[in-house]
């Protein structure tokens, strides 16, 4: 069994004309994990970890949306150790979630 720690997201670029996102951060079988009020070019705290086997599956999307809609893709984690990122792109948004993995 592994353990992921969902440590920092950098919001690079925000998609809303207004210059602020509402992103959440969604685990499988978790649910929203983090959610916020965010602006381009910003780094925020997550603090989230759990235990997971094999791989997980990690989507960030606009919170308040429904499932699928404003998702900014969902990529998978693997239980392989070590300190990563994984890069989030749609719509003009950019985001970057570090993590690490023990």
């Amino acid at each position: 069994m592994a353990k992921l720690y969902l440590e920092k997201l950098k919001c690079v670029t925000t998609e809303g004309w207004s210059g602020l996102d509402e992103p959440r951060l969604v685990v499988q079988d978790r649910g929203t994990v983090w959610n916020g009020t965010v602006l381009g070019d910003r780094m925020y705290t997550v603090k989230y970890d759990c235990d997971f086997t094999g791989t997980i599956a990690v989507s960030l999307g606009e919170a308040g949306g429904t499932v699928g809609e404003g998702r900014l893709r969902e990529q998978w984690i693997t239980d392989t150790p070590g300190e990563r990122s994984l890069r989030f792109r749609a719509d003009g948004a950019e985001y970057n979630l570090l993590y690490a993995v023990e």
